[in-house]
């Protein structure tokens, strides 16, 4: 391993730490030795939405909980992160292919930190209007779902969880999504 690609994989992992057992995070390295991680699992308590099939129709529905693997690939930080949801259904977002995996779109650079890749991954599962991108989706159901409901009050952000870059991390004390629906019908 490159002596830069040490100092690198160490000084994300030092970055990582920062997040560790957040009320809404956790995480351990599934490859690599400390400091040098080059795979992470999360585990993250954070309200959005998932796609489910019936026969006759699909439903978008809350979910609370999701595990994402996070793998830091050879040409890291050339390249970014390869960011796999691993639970199903998984999250239904403009952002995430159907099967899972995240696409950050232009938004990765180089000189980009872990965490804060992390944090934006994390502020897409919130449906963070900020950070969507639907003029070129992955997932082009996701996309015009959100354009059809972006105007319906309190259904976005999906989490009251604030993961600003610039603000302290902390959970608000908004109900967001209250009693205004459980599910939504999307005719396949």
């Amino acid at each position: 391993m490159a002596d830069n690609r040490k100092e690198r994989l160490a000084a994300d992992y030092r970055d990582m730490l920062q997040l560790q057992d957040r009320p809404y995070l956790s995480w351990i390295v599934t490859k690599g030795e400390p400091p040098f991680a080059e795979e992470y699992l999360l585990s993250v308590k954070i309200r959005t939405y998932a796609l489910s099939a019936t026969e006759e129709r699909y439903i978008v529905s809350t979910i609370d909980r999701c595990t994402i693997r996070v793998t830091l690939w050879d040409s890291y930080p050339k390249l970014a992160p390869n960011t796999k949801m691993l639970n199903m259904p998984p999250v239904f977002h403009p952002n995430w292919y159907s099967k899972g995996t995240y696409c950050p779109s232009e938004r990765w650079h180089e000189g980009d930190s872990l965490k804060g890749y992390v944090k934006r991954m994390l502020g897409t599962l919130t449906y963070d209007p900020a950070l969507i991108e639907t003029r070129s989706p992955a997932n082009f159901k996701a996309a015009a779902w959100f354009k059809k409901m972006r105007d319906h009050e309190g259904l976005f952000p999906s989490d009251p969880i604030e993961l600003s870059e610039n603000e302290p991390d902390e959970i608000t004390k908004k109900d967001r999504l209250g009693a205004i629906i459980d599910s939504w019908e999307i005719k396949r």
